[in-house]
């Protein structure tokens, strides 16, 4: 009997299909040269890098990120002054993360892979092109991971762990492994070893009572990984090609199955399909803040509601219902009765001043909102298109007994509402305003537009390198 043929793309899937995952990654990430990019994703990079930009510079001000920055240039093998790069992507990671304003593209990819790029492309003497390109495959490559398990992932109280600290390691190895100009086999060790490395992102530290180190996990740790998964893999080591997709690997530990065709699709670009933060607090207290806003502007009195009762759902509970007022800014952040308690009594969104200086704004009035709300599981069905945490529903019942509705299944800012380019660039300069004058900032802006023109990355270094200097005579 003959065997059945099989034709060239039949077999050019069957190998693609062989392949370990992180190779599969990894030819995804060398593929994206010169016109393999459309402009419109190297803008949206551009963004990320900018939005992520302002959230480091406000962020830079807080005393957390003074205190990291102290412990760091006292563990730093150099001067004490300078940082290796590795050393600077975990303090620009911990500062863009500690007011909880980065973007969700791919989770939270965009802290840890700008934290790494900035941090490696230094040493590698990259152009402001090669920068926003290797800032391209980063998030994607995340942001495939990361969609993988959207709607398949564990519950936090089962797995014990989140997903953003591991998935953005991996993609940081790969757009550092650009930079550095390592082979489609080298970067799939690097990916695989950062992905061993890296913290194993306990939810309990960014649910429960995490402490200030918080912020460290979704881009200092997989930033500094990303970088050290380069630097092994140049140096010979090696690490697990099946990381991804091994009965005892990543997908394992995170979620119930995963959707591998996310990681292969080479037809998605995440970076067109945009979420990036209004409300400084966890993007899981969106969808109700805004349900929230929607029913004030509509001139509904939700501050004085006999009940509000909030539903979101079932694996959100563990994560942002509190039963107690915020104690420290990062719990606020993560607080979502006090998120709506100030949404109830006027607040628009949620700025860095309604967490960092909670105790002011924790009133008796808000106590009192608080105590109102009721929060429950809502049922989800996979059908809704819509991140399962972008949906809520809101009933408030008023004193008189009568009932209004309301609901939201796209925050501002989720990729089925984006927040403008104009909207971006007005949040830019409410955070750079935290320690730049009006004319640099309308020229940082200008700089990160046109990175492509040549010395424009000179232009970045300067930046970063006056948050680093000014805080490192702060400490």
């Amino acid at each position: 009997m003959q065997s059945p043929t099989v034709s060239q793309s039949g077999a050019n899937e069957l190998e693609s299909a062989e392949k370990p995952l992180l190779t599969v990654l990894a030819e995804f990430a060398h593929s994206l040269e010169g016109d393999a990019i459309p402009s419109a994703v190297r803008d949206q990079a551009k963004l990320c890098l900018l939005d992520t930009l302002g959230c480091i510079i406000a962020g830079s001000v807080t005393a957390e990120a003074a205190a990291l920055q102290r412990a760091e240039r006292r563990l730093s093998s150099g001067s004490g002054v300078l940082l290796s790069p590795s050393e600077e992507a975990r303090v620009l990671g911990y500062m863009g993360d500690v007011l909880e304003l980065n973007d969700l593209i791919g989770g939270h990819a965009s802290i840890g892979i700008v934290a790494a790029v900035i941090g490696a492309a230094r040493q590698a003497d990259s152009s402001g092109e090669q920068v926003v390109d290797a800032i391209v495959a980063g998030i994607e490559v995340t942001s495939r991971l990361y969609e993988s398990t959207a709607w398949t992932k564990k519950p936090y109280t089962e797995s014990g762990m989140v997903i953003p600290s591991l998935v953005s390691a991996i993609g940081a190895a790969a757009a550092v492994a650009r930079l550095r100009g390592l082979s489609v086999a080298m970067t799939a060790e690097a990916m695989g070893i950062a992905g061993t490395i890296v913290s194993w992102g306990p939810a309990e530290v960014i649910f429960g009572t995490g402490g200030t180190i918080k912020p460290i996990l979704f881009g200092a740790c997989p930033a500094d990984s990303g970088i050290k998964g380069v630097e092994y893999a140049l140096a010979g080591l090696t690490g697990p090609p099946h990381l991804i997709e091994s009965p005892l690997g990543l997908m394992a530990a995170l979620s119930h199955s995963f959707d591998e065709s996310e990681i292969r699709s080479p037809d998605v670009w995440h970076l067109l399909k945009p979420q990036r933060k209004l409300h400084a607090s966890c993007g899981y207290t969106h969808s109700s803040i805004d349900a929230v806003v929607d029913l004030v502007r509509q001139g509904v009195n939700v501050a004085e509601a006999k009940q509000i009762k909030v539903q979101v759902p079932e694996y959100l509970l563990a994560a942002v219902r509190k039963d107690h007022m915020p104690e420290t800014p990062n719990e606020a952040r993560f607080h979502l009765q006090y998120c709506l308690a100030l949404a109830a009594n006027g607040a628009d969104f949620i700025s860095p001043a309604h967490t960092l200086e909670f105790e002011r704004y924790a009133s008796p009035e808000i106590e009192s909102l608080m105590e109102r709300i009721e929060v429950s599981s809502l049922e989800i069905s996979g059908t809704i298109h819509a991140k399962p945490y972008n949906i809520s529903r809101v009933t408030i019942e008023g004193n008189d007994g009568k009932i209004v509705e309301g609901g939201c299944n796209a925050p501002r800012g989720s990729a089925a509402n984006p927040l403008t380019d104009d909207d971006v660039l007005q949040k830019f300069r409410r955070l750079a305003s935290a320690r730049m004058p009006d004319t640099e900032i309308e020229s940082g802006i200008s700089l990160i537009q046109n990175l492509a023109r040549p010395g424009n990355d000179k232009g970045l270094w300067a930046i970063i390198d006056d948050i680093l200097e000014a805080d490192a005579k702060a400490s």
